[in-house]
């Protein structure tokens, strides 16, 4: 491949450098419209910033359609038919440790197969491009000591060219890269090219995210965060039918905050509302990803708890109630201390429904009011009891 650069670099010029949210700096006029549609689309997510719920978007939720990968496919393939390389890639992010081949070019000599995970690693490609946040070019790996011994170059790839690719918010969605064999300098023009597919996957993802922040609005409450009391018994009814089919255990807890009516009366129904978001959060950020939360009415929640016995119900629950009970509210001049009682049941017979395991759970809730608050009841328990 020939090069109109004059001498080897890692990273892009200044003058060329790709920013978080896409695109190099002196693109051609042509591509003024992909900016123009990708900024309006920053602007309408920063613009809600403030009215979103302290829950961050699960990135790694959002459903990339089969039609988007279709697309991403025909590009990878297109990308590495130009350039004239056997590898083209689109890599995602999937935890601290691992990136994933998203899509992988079906071209000769490509060893890079769709869904396979790559440790991510300073001397890793794409681990160096979603790092830098901006166009990482490597000619040769073999006279670059970051990169010599890198696993990629232990496959046979040897040059380098990529550009990270980001979620609209900012966060890393991954990368899209192409990788030769052989030395490659990679022409400006093969730069320009990679940058437009750049763009083009970027705003996909804005598109994705947007859809994704305003299907989560319906399902959320707006001013906890929780999933809301219709999301329950919708995603509540095919929970319990996995849980039968496969025979997993599943349990539900419902959870009431003790004299929420004393707290909005001695200190004002703001001081209230502050006390159900700030305890929402500390309750969601204590659960595992599995598990849901929901606002149930008023100051009364719900837990459901996949794959679940009621021993493990139990150490959830006394978690919860410690955290409400050890850590009071700030609201102003006030520090507003609040408990919890819970109640918990567990999907028993064959013929038991998601309304049947709740009213379980509001009898264990009940007994545990009565009792005196800030207490957890197990209706599997109280029915032993009884009998």
């Amino acid at each position: 491949m020939g090069s109109d650069q004059g001498e080897r670099r890692t990273l892009a010029e200044p003058s060329e450098q790709v920013s978080l949210r896409g695109g190099a700096a002196g693109r051609p006029a042509g591509t003024d419209h992909r900016r123009v549609a990708w900024q309006a689309l920053c602007g309408t997510m920063a613009a809600s910033e403030g009215t979103r719920s302290t829950d961050q978007v699960m990135h790694d939720r959002i459903d990339i359609p089969e039609s988007t990968r279709e697309a991403w496919q025909k590009t990878v393939d297109i990308m590495a038919d130009i350039m004239g390389v056997p590898a083209a890639l689109v890599m995602r992010v999937r935890d601290e440790e691992n990136l994933e081949v998203f899509v992988s070019s079906k071209t000769a000599g490509n060893n890079f197969t769709q869904g396979e995970r790559v440790e991510r690693k300073a001397n890793v490609f794409c681990e160096q491009t979603i790092d830098e946040g901006k166009l990482l070019v490597v000619p040769d790996a073999d006279e670059d000591i970051t990169f010599s011994d890198s696993p990629t170059v232990r496959r046979g790839m040897v040059s380098y060219l990529g550009l990270p690719l980001v979620w609209p918010d900012g966060r890393a969605f991954g990368s899209i890269c192409v990788m030769d064999s052989r030395a490659n300098r990679y022409s400006a023009r093969f730069e320009r090219l990679i940058t437009q597919f750049q763009e083009i996957i970027n705003l996909h993802l804005a598109l994705l995210f947007q859809q994704h922040e305003l299907k989560e609005r319906t399902r959320r409450d707006a001013l906890t965060g929780a999933c809301t009391r219709r999301e329950f018994f919708e995603t509540g009814r095919a929970e319990l039918k996995r849980a039968r089919r496969y025979g997993h255990p599943i349990c539900v807890l419902l959870l009431d905050f003790d004299h929420f009516k004393h707290i909005n009366d001695q200190y004002g129904h703001a001081a209230g509302d502050q006390v159900l978001k700030v305890l929402s959060r500390r309750v969601m950020d204590s659960l595992r990803s599995s598990d849901r939360y929901y606002r149930f009415g008023g100051e009364e929640f719900v837990i459901m708890l996949p794959h679940s016995e009621i021993a493990d119900a139990l150490l959830v629950s006394e978690r919860i109630r410690v955290l409400v009970e050890t850590r009071p509210v700030e609201f102003g001049e006030f520090t507003i201390p609040v408990t919890v009682s819970i109640g918990i049941s567990c999907l028993e017979g064959a013929g038991e429904t998601l309304d049947d395991v709740v009213a379980k759970s509001d009898r264990a809730l009940y007994m545990a009011k009565e009792s005196g608050r800030n207490r957890i009841e197990v209706f599997e328990r109280l029915k032993q009891n009884e009998a």
